[in-house]
């Protein structure tokens, strides 16, 4: 039977045949409709095993593809660096590992806007690169950040975004990310390991889910790193 986030999943090749793999034979003998029967697999009768939902379920085959058929990486935007800034140095360090999964980078910056107000957040790295290399709406131009020719700054589609003049947050979920509040503090909920990654300095149970790197920056002051090592699922 499969297990939340296993590889079996891949078996399945829609999520109704991923339902009925939960249901027995005497269901189908007695009930005989599969709609219904998939329905009370999905509200737990039927399996002490969390079900996926529907956009889980393709989530989570599509990660699993990636990490069995990692993609070959044509050309990193890093390769078009022009500065030695360290923020610019520890963004290129980490940019293929995190376009193959292996790394999921969080990125805390904060920074001042013409009109001299200030703006911070927390930036999903791995899916604002695939964002840029796909030319979705409104990505980040990850290769003009590089060149110099622009500066990276948050915005309110990043996993979470704050206006220091207004005094108005927002909260994202990401591909990689679901944004939960632990006890009043903020932390994301990796959606393929499931880890807990907390975005602070303070003592945490989850703390070792996660590696914080400080980089003083001439270009961007202070950029502060999340790195949370990928587990594949078993």
């Amino acid at each position: 039977m499969p297990m939340h986030g296993s590889y079996n999943i891949l078996k399945f090749e829609t999520y109704e045949e991923y339902l009925q793999s939960f249901a027995k034979v005497e269901e189908h003998r007695y009930l005989g409709n599969k709609k219904v029967i998939g329905e009370l697999v999905k509200l737990g009768y039927r399996s002490h095993v969390p079900i996926l939902e529907k956009d889980e379920f393709l989530k989570c085959r599509q990660r699993l593809r990636q990490f069995l058929n990692p993609k070959v990486i044509e050309k990193l935007f890093s390769v078009y660096r022009t500065s030695d800034d360290p923020a610019l140095v520890a963004l290129a360090d980490r940019e293929e590992p995190n376009v193959l999964m292996r790394l999921s980078t969080i990125i805390c910056i904060q920074t001042r806007r013409r009109n001299g107000s200030d703006i911070s957040g927390y930036i999903d790295y791995a899916d604002s690169l695939r964002a840029c290399s796909q030319d979705l709406l409104g990505a980040t131009n990850w290769r003009a950040i590089f060149e110099g020719r622009i500066m990276l700054q948050p915005n309110r589609t990043h996993l979470s975004f704050y206006d220091w003049h207004r005094g108005t947050v927002t909260f994202n979920h990401s591909d990689n990310y679901e944004v939960i509040n632990y006890g009043g503090r903020l932390m994301f909920k990796h959606t393929t390991d499931h880890k807990i990654v907390p975005v602070t300095d303070t003592e945490s149970i989850y703390q070792d889910n996660v590696k914080r790197t400080i980089i003083e920056s001439p270009m961007y002051g202070l950029m502060v790193l999340y790195d949370h090592c990928v587990r594949k699922p078993f």
